[in-house]
């Protein structure tokens, strides 16, 4: 079985549609969106929307929750808080978007993986509603606070997205009490090409997606990943897009270049100049 993750696409229709060109190609029995449809950049409304159609199994990101409204951003965060509350304005246009996102799950589990924004380590409690909090970003102490917890993880591989860099991080087998990232082997991909990993059944493995945009390694592709249960492998995916386009049109809009951290995506894919 080939199953497909993509997610933090953050209104990236190009990048959305390379993805699904990539998804036609490679025919996967199974396609899941790790969240964050809207955000970041002034076309949520182009996204959601596609999404809202295609019926993906879909969990929901941080970006998602608060433009539609379930949590309020850390206050330090004056750039995404722009940002979330233009997505908001544009998600009030489509009808019954502001319900999808609401409405999406924080995980989904699968016989041998776990799927979730960002971390299953980090989901508020049964009962407990999501804040903000459950969100913050992998760094390495809090991904070195997580791996007793991993070690003893029901599951054998994690996909998540939320750190927009193409990551797999591989727990091995037989460890006591793993408590430092030296206990890991880190995977990445190259700058321009993918990566393919053959995966040991004593591992555990936690694999963070990438993005469609908004890229943290500077690498302005859209990033994917493919788990294939009969060949035993994860791959990782860089598809180009015309960011070219894209910068076009977000260096012509009138308030998305205002937000600082829109404006150094801006810089990176006019650098890159596809």
């Amino acid at each position: 079985m080939k199953i497909y993750f993509f997610g933090d696409i953050h209104g990236n229709q190009y990048g959305l549609e390379a993805c699904l060109e990539h998804i036609a190609q490679i025919k996967p029995d199974e396609i899941y969106c790790l969240g964050d449809l809207v955000g970041w950049l002034p076309f949520g409304d182009r996204t959601i929307s596609k999404m809202m159609s295609l019926g993906f199994p879909t969990v929901a990101g941080n970006h998602d929750l608060m433009a539609a409204g379930v949590f309020k951003d850390n206050p330090g965060k004056l750039d995404r808080i722009e940002a979330t509350a233009y997505n908001a304005g544009l998600l009030s246009t489509i009808p019954g978007a502001v319900e999808f996102l609401r409405n999406l799950p924080l995980s989904i589990e699968r016989e041998n993986f776990f799927v979730t924004h960002h971390s299953p380590f980090h989901l508020p409690f049964a009962g407990e509603a999501p804040t903000i909090e459950c969100f913050d970003y992998l760094s390495e102490a809090a991904l070195e606070a997580c791996l007793i917890e991993w070690s003893y993880f029901p599951k054998q591989l994690i996909f998540s997205g939320h750190d927009h860099v193409p990551t797999v991080y591989e727990l091995p087998g037989g460890l006591s009490d793993p408590a430092a990232l030296s206990d890991l082997k880190i995977h990445k991909p190259g700058p321009d090409h993918g990566l393919t990993i053959k995966l040991d059944p004593g591992a555990r493995y936690w694999v963070k997606a990438g993005s469609l945009a908004m890229n943290r390694d500077s690498i302005p592709m859209a990033n994917s990943v493919l788990y294939d249960t009969e060949e035993e492998t994860i791959t990782l995916y860089r598809l180009r897009f015309p960011t070219a386009s894209l910068c076009r049109e977000l260096e012509s809009h009138f308030f998305g270049p205002t937000i600082a951290a829109v404006r150094k995506y801006i810089d990176l894919l006019c650098h890159y100049g596809l």
